[in-house]
């Protein structure tokens, strides 16, 4: 599968906005927990991909993953003065989801940062998603952190993994 991945534009907001959607509705289905679906607006999307945070996945000039990147934590979970990239969303489309697309999609930030010189890459995770935390372990990351939310949703934990 030849996937190329690039910086998003507005018309492709409504895809990952669905994307997001699907990618709960399966989430559902293996009963695992996650925050409500309304924490991914097309509003907020669309002004995220103005600031360029988020890159998608194609394939035939189809949308198949996306990803939203941050420069920093934007809730400052450890504040070790160390420069981080932060992954703030990756998915992919559930018909993809087996052909390496996550693993390509978390190799793009890990060459975005080492270009930034950013040792760092960090990312959460709902924490009772076993399987996406070991996904994510062998992608390289480990855990370092913790929250709980007051709120009725799930706990997650924050995972990083060091650049060489």
């Amino acid at each position: 599968m030849a996937v190329t991945v690039e910086r998003a534009v507005l018309d492709q907001a409504e895809d990952i906005v669905q994307m997001h959607w699907d990618a709960e509705d399966w989430i559902r289905e293996k009963e695992l927990d996650l925050p409500a679906r309304g924490d991914v607006s097309l509003a907020d999307v669309r002004e995220q991909i103005e600031l360029g945070q988020w890159q998608v996945a194609l394939f035939a000039g189809i949308v198949v993953g996306a990803l939203r990147v941050l420069r920093s934590d934007p809730e400052v979970w450890i504040d070790d003065g160390i420069p981080a990239t932060y992954v703030a969303r990756v998915m992919t489309d559930r018909k993809h989801a087996s052909a390496g697309l996550g693993a390509l999609l978390l190799r793009v930030v890990d060459d975005q940062a080492r270009a930034e010189n950013v040792s760092v890459v960090r990312l959460e995770c709902v924490e009772t998603n076993v399987r996406l935390r070991d996904y994510y372990e062998q992608q390289g990351f480990f855990r370092v952190g913790r929250r709980d939310f007051e709120v009725d949703w799930p706990s997650v934990l924050l995972m990083e993994k060091y650049l060489p």
